[in-house]
């Protein structure tokens, strides 16, 4: 009985014994396999403890690496649930004091339970570091007999303990531990050894590729000089040359837009002997101005201006935006532009240049150290050719006039007789020229004024002899000129000049005294009627449309009439007053005609005195304001009030209208000027934030001076700025210029809001809105009285309110006067108003009891 008990032990031993074995062939074997299948430290850490989690119960896990040099432990892997490393980890004494210590120094596998800790404690080999574990399993890491680290497990937990067989398994995988560790790291380093071979191979590789461009750039360079140095042997005219130029610099640099720029020997012009451009033709010759070319001859080196050293430039006036001459209004700017100064002896031949109009193709740096390289050669080249070319010209000129000295000689008597032919042609033509217009072909003012005079001097021998002057001017032919260019704008005044001949008898004359001005002097009338009936004529042929640059374009005529009478003495006198009754022609509403009557003499007298009077209140400050209240019919509140200028005379009473008068006289700004004077003086006295709207004259855009004076004006007064809208009307603000447009953006840094007024009186130019910064658009009182028997302006209103949310404007509309359209402009959701109807709504009161209202 008692052997069969001990052979049953010794049976149990054995399984156990083999069971050890197939646990640590097993931990062994996945150990192998993670050995050679990572590469990277920071994943082989996780894996071994992810492997001795497998074989026993190991979350509170970590591998510690042991520097005897420095008696160190440093920590590659850390995982408890008791003592988590945070920040930079426990020091390297918790290890040293610890049972880590203590294995490390023994160099012997420990299984340690708490009695064992405590006879450890107690004898003073260990120190107690951080939370007390149940159990504690830690074997040392060795290669040799040399130390290099602690393998550890450990439990908190009471209800499991470690056995010798655990201490046995973590022996045996830690021992191959170190195997595998030395077969990763050097599985990483020669990776990293792999890594570092291949980057420096890549690296010379693109060396290599980048000294093979470089040579075959050299090599494409040094052909190209060869090239150009070779033009100017060949027997080429000068088209051919600057086409082989051309021709060489596109194999250096893509040049698909390039041109060439010489000045004149007064160095004050600019031709251009080539120019290829995918949107512009070549343009003729010109003086100097702001452009780019010029900008290359100010500095004197070679340029790369890209988008934003483009906007730079601009910004500090060193060049201007100019549409070149001839090119289509939708031609772009370039969007990369290259040039270089064509350099003979420091002194600036011309100039070079080449630019992408596309963003897909910026020039760099690169192209333009070769553009300077070369240039330097192509200057040279042209010089030749142009030296060549001159005396090549001096030579054909000197066989020329041999030739034709030899021929004179010939045939004297034959010339003498063909000189005084073209003398007398060229006589003929120096009169017609100075007699005149160049453009129209019409007779010009020095003509004109003569046949006026011998009209006078007729009609004195002839007291039956009656006659007329018809003064014509044209209406919108600035905003032809400005907006479709000069060359439109003499096509439009040829077109004209054609309808105005075709309205006349062949012996009336039509004469252009100069601009859109033209006068006809109609002779041997038999009635006064008749000036009117041809005047009905010219008008109505003018207001025809014309097909201009594939635009149809609509204008009319103001035509102011003077019939001759006994009284006038002298043919000026007759031509002023026609040009006053065209000016009254004007202030009626244009397309029509006038007739200048004894009463608009009297009225230019009174104007004339009216002038001096305003000079004189502009001294004593004679103007006041009336303000007009400008209404949310939706939230039923006041938004502000619009204030308009008043002139209360002395003695010629209340003033209406008088803004023409004192534009014409030249104190309009300075009128303007005092008013916005009285409007911040008001707004300082009120500290509520109201709002008062103000309309001025384009002459404080127009006019450096003027819109100087309207600035310092304003930044002395930062603090209510925010309060005071100025506002331009829509057809001043369209015969501006982009220069003087650009005062807007200044007044609106300056804090002042901005309004758009009397929009919609003429085009509605949503350019206006979207360009620049207005608050408020403020709509025409007719467009206003349309919206209820016109649909398509109801719809357009629809979108000005869709515009005005997506530019953050608000709209007004102007000129309420009937409840009908305050309810229809409520409804479409324009809530913005003012009027006399919404002025009667609201109760009569100071403007300073109007500002409290504000609050």
């Amino acid at each position: 009985m008692k052997n069969g008990q001990n052979r049953l032990r010794r049976l149990e031993q054995l399984i156990e014994r083999y069971r050890l074995a197939q646990s640590v062939q097993l931990a062994l074997l996945n150990l192998s396999e993670l050995a050679g299948t990572l590469s990277d430290m920071n994943e082989f850490y996780p894996a071994i403890h992810s492997l001795v989690n497998k074989h026993l119960a190991a979350d509170n896990f970590y591998v510690v690496l042991y520097d005897a040099q420095y008696n160190h432990f440093s920590v590659e892997y850390y995982a408890d649930e008791k003592d988590p490393i945070e920040g930079s980890g426990f020091a390297s004494e918790v290890f040293l004091h610890g049972l880590t210590g203590y294995v490390a120094r023994t160099k012997q596998a420990l299984l340690c339970d708490e009695q064992m800790f405590a006879d450890l404690l107690a004898k003073g080999e260990i120190e107690v570091q951080g939370t007390l574990s149940h159990h504690w399993l830690g074997v040392p890491l060795t290669r040799g007999d040399q130390l290099i680290g602690v393998m550890v497990a450990q439990l908190y937990d009471n209800s499991r303990d470690y056995s010798r067989k655990d201490l046995e398994l973590l022996r045996a995988i830690a021992m191959h531990t170190v195997v595998a560790l030395d077969r990763v790291k050097s599985r990483e380093l020669l990776e990293q050894t792999v890594r570092e071979r291949t980057k420096q191979l890549q690296n010379t590789n693109q060396s290599l590729q980048r000294e093979i461009r470089e040579r075959v750039n050299a090599e494409k360079l040094q052909a190209a000089l060869y090239e150009i140095s070779e033009l100017t042997s060949n027997n080429s005219d000068t088209a051919s040359f600057y086409r082989q130029v051309h021709r060489i610099l596109c194999s250096l640099m893509p040049a698909e837009n390039c041109y060439i720029a010489l000045l004149d020997d007064s160095g004050k012009k600019l031709s251009f002997p080539f120019y290829v451009d995918q949107f512009s033709p070549p343009p003729q010759e010109r003086t100097l101005r702001k452009g780019f070319t010029e900008y290359v001859l100010r500095v004197g080196e070679a340029r790369l201006i890209n988008g934003e050293l483009s906007d730079q430039l601009v910004a500090l006036g060193e060049v201007l935006r100019i549409v070149p001459d001839q090119s289509p209004s939708t031609a772009p700017f370039s969007r990369s532009w290259l040039g270089a100064p064509l350099l003979i002896d420091q002194q600036a031949l011309g100039v070079i240049a080449v630019q992408s109009y596309d963003d897909s193709y910026l020039y760099s740096d690169n192209e333009l150290n070769v553009l300077k390289f070369v240039s330097q050669h192509i200057a040279v080249a042209i010089q030749r050719k142009l030296n060549i070319d001159q005396q090549k010209q001096h030579q054909e000129d000197l066989e020329r006039k041999i030739f034709e000295r030899t021929r004179e000689l010939r045939q004297t008597n034959l010339f003498l007789r063909l000189q005084v032919e073209e003398r007398k042609k060229a006589e003929e033509k120096l009169f017609h020229e100075a007699n005149h217009d160049m453009l129209t072909g019409l007779a010009n003012r020095q003509l004109f004024m003569v046949q006026l005079r011998q009209q006078f001097a007729l009609r004195n021998r002839e007291s039956n002899l009656n006659f007329s002057l018809l003064f014509i001017d044209l209406d919108r032919f600035k905003l032809i000129n400005d907006t479709m260019g000069h060359h439109a704008g003499d096509a439009f005044l040829i077109e004209i000049s054609k309808r105005i001949v075709a309205t006349v008898r062949e012996h009336d004359l039509v004469a252009r005294l100069g601009g859109d001005e033209f006068v006809v002097l109609l002779t041997q009338l038999t009635r006064n009627a008749d000036a009117e009936d041809v005047a009905d004529r010219i008008i109505e042929a003018v207001r025809q449309p014309m097909q201009l640059q594939g635009q149809q374009l609509y204008s009319g005529a103001s035509v102011g009439i003077a019939n001759y009478h006994p009284d006038y003495t002298s043919a000026d006198a007759l031509l002023r007053d026609a040009d006053a009754a065209m000016y009254q022609a004007k202030a009626l509403g244009r397309n029509r005609f006038v007739i200048f009557t004894d009463s608009m003499r009297m009225q230019l007298l009174q104007e004339l005195s009216l002038e001096q009077a305003l000079h004189q209140a502009v001294q004593d400050r004679q103007f006041s304001v009336q303000y007009q209240p400008i209404v949310c019919s939706e939230k039923t509140h006041i938004l502000g009030y619009s204030a308009a200028m008043c002139w209360s005379h002395p003695q010629l009473g209340s003033q209406e209208e008088f803004d023409r008068y004192a534009s014409e006289a030249g104190v309009l700004p300075q009128i303007e000027l005092q008013i916005i004077e009285q409007l911040i003086d008001q707004l300082l006295a009120e500290p509520q934030p109201a709002l008062i709207s103000m309309r001025l004259s384009s002459q404080h855009l127009q006019s450096p001076v003027q819109f100087e004076r309207l600035s310092k004006l304003l930044q002395q007064h930062h603090s209510v700025l925010h309060r005071l809208c100025l506002g331009f009307a829509e057809y001043d603000l369209l015969k501006l210029s982009g220069s003087a447009l650009s005062h807007l953006h200044q007044l609106k840094r300056l804090g002042v809001r901005l309004s758009l007024d009397n929009f919609g009186a003429e085009f509605m130019p949503l350019g206006l809105l979207s360009q620049y910064p207005f608050d408020f658009a403020r709509l025409e009182p007719l467009f206003c009285r349309g919206l209820i028997k016109q649909p398509q302006k109801r719809q357009l209103l629809d979108v000005l309110l869709t515009l005005s949310h997506q530019f953050k404007f608000r709209l007004i509309a102007d000129g309420v006067d009937d409840a009908a359209i305050q309810a229809l402009l409520v409804e479409h959701g324009c809530c913005y108003m003012q009027g006399p109807l919404v002025e009667k709504q609201q109760a009569a009161k100071e403007p300073s009891v109007f500002l409290q209202q504000l609050a």
